[in-house]
């Protein structure tokens, strides 16, 4: 048979990694609603016409997936979404708290930890103060990472104190070009920065301070006072000296680094700016959570001007630093039952039953084998226990329950094995 044509930059999960998956997505889930954040729908396709309203993701607008016949796009994010959602359904409570857990398109060329099809978890919050709300949205999805016991250094910058260093240094021209050069420090090193700067027209004095900008160095505190000189204002760093003090009050487990360098988002993003880097090194240079301020982006769908600050876990590229695909479990369920005989089977489909409503997860066979297959398929799927009935059973309404780890036996009552397997 030829080989099955599969397109590129989506790949299919085996069970034991759609587990870890689910398992992962229920915990970030759990955290965002104890911050009190509201799940919205918004459908996966938009149309082109919002996805590409007033230029709203810049330069990756090449990057949407079109459905050209019907004017429609696969969404590039949640956050466009979110955007054209508050703009229909306009009242709704502020600030507005919302969650949304989905997968996302983009037409980006496939390589580790990039995906074209993949899943990201968004918390965003419209409304309220400024600084309040940044510092909880970087906060809440911390708290996630910490849940999926991630080790992580956050990135902080604000679009604001880039912004006040461009004018100070006299450069009005070509910044965003600028600025999409500064955000590459971490990829192409001080030289690599140095030599996009000067193609773009800067002189020698302008590329060295951009290079101490970008570069500085020694504590929080030191690269806050270091930015402010260099902006020449001691209000420069106003936005991430407020986020980071109520931050700090959250007690994550995460690091948190000043980093003039981090500029993302530049065609929408208007103050703080958090890029998110796993320690452990196995993430690489990917950003596993990202996000920042955009205070003008609903105003790009109506009148109303509603400012927002916005962070997104990357599920797929978290998936990848926890190596889920190493996941050992291979099923939800914790009990599987065996039967004898085919005339046993009715008398194991009313015990399935009843340890289902309890709650316990039971998977009942299917297949026409014997008890040794039986076992050997629960085993095979790491299934902890195994309840066997026979005509024994069937007539003492009892099952014998096995522990499949140590091999060891009970007859018991079925309300006694629940009681057992719920230990």
């Amino acid at each position: 048979m030829s080989e099955i044509p599969f397109p590129r930059g989506v790949r299919d999960l085996m069970p034991n990694e759609a587990i870890a998956r689910n398992e992962a997505i229920e915990k970030i889930e759990q955290v965002y609603r104890s911050f009190g954040f509201l799940p919205i729908y918004t459908p996966y396709m938009e149309s082109l016409d919002v996805l590409k309203a007033k230029d709203v993701i810049g330069e990756e607008n090449k990057l949407i997936f079109e459905l050209k016949e019907q004017n429609n796009g696969l969404r590039y994010d949640h956050t466009v979404g979110l955007a054209r959602y508050i703009s229909m359904h306009n009242s709704m409570p502020l600030p507005f708290k919302r969650y949304a857990i989905g997968m996302v398109w983009r037409m980006d060329e496939p390589q580790r930890m990039r995906l074209r099809e993949f899943a990201q978890a968004d918390v965003d919050i419209l409304g309220g103060d400024p600084i309040k709300a940044n510092a909880e949205a970087i906060a809440v999805v911390c708290k996630a990472m910490d849940a999926l016991g991630l080790d992580y250094t956050i990135r902080l910058n604000s679009r604001r104190t880039v912004d006040m260093f461009m004018e100070k240094i006299g450069l009005t021209k070509h910044t965003q070009k600028i600025m999409r050069t500064m955000d590459k420090t971490d990829k192409i090193g001080k030289d690599g920065v140095s030599k996009e700067l000067e193609s773009i027209g800067l002189g020698s004095d302008e590329i060295d301070q951009i290079n101490a900008f970008v570069g500085v160095s020694g504590t929080n505190d030191e690269r806050i006072k270091a930015i402010n000189d260099m902006v020449g204002s001691q209000e420069a760093c106003a936005e991430i000296s407020g986020t980071m003090e109520l931050l700090s009050q959250y007690g994550i487990k995460g690091k948190i680094k000043v980093d003039p360098s981090i500029v993302r988002g530049i065609d929408y993003y208007t103050g703080i700016v958090v890029e998110t880097l796993d320690n452990s090194g196995k993430g690489g240079t990917s950003s596993i959570c990202s996000g920042g301020r955009y205070d003008n982006l609903v105003s790009r769908f109506s009148e109303s001007k509603l400012p927002g600050v916005g962070m997104s876990i990357g599920i797929d590229r978290v998936l990848e630093v926890l190596g889920f695909e190493k996941s050992e479990r291979r099923t939800y369920a914790r009990a599987f039952v065996a039967y004898i005989k085919e005339q046993n089977y009715s008398y194991a489909l009313s015990v399935a039953n009843r340890i289902r409503d309890s709650g316990i997860c039971v998977d009942l066979n299917q297949a026409s084998r014997n008890i040794s297959n039986q076992l050997s398929y629960a085993s095979s799927l790491k299934i902890p226990y195994s309840i066997i009935v026979g005509d024994t059973e069937q007539k003492n309404k009892t099952v014998k329950l096995r522990d499949m780890e140590s091999g060891e036996e009970k007859e018991l009552s079925v309300e006694e094995a629940i009681k057992q397997m719920s230990k």
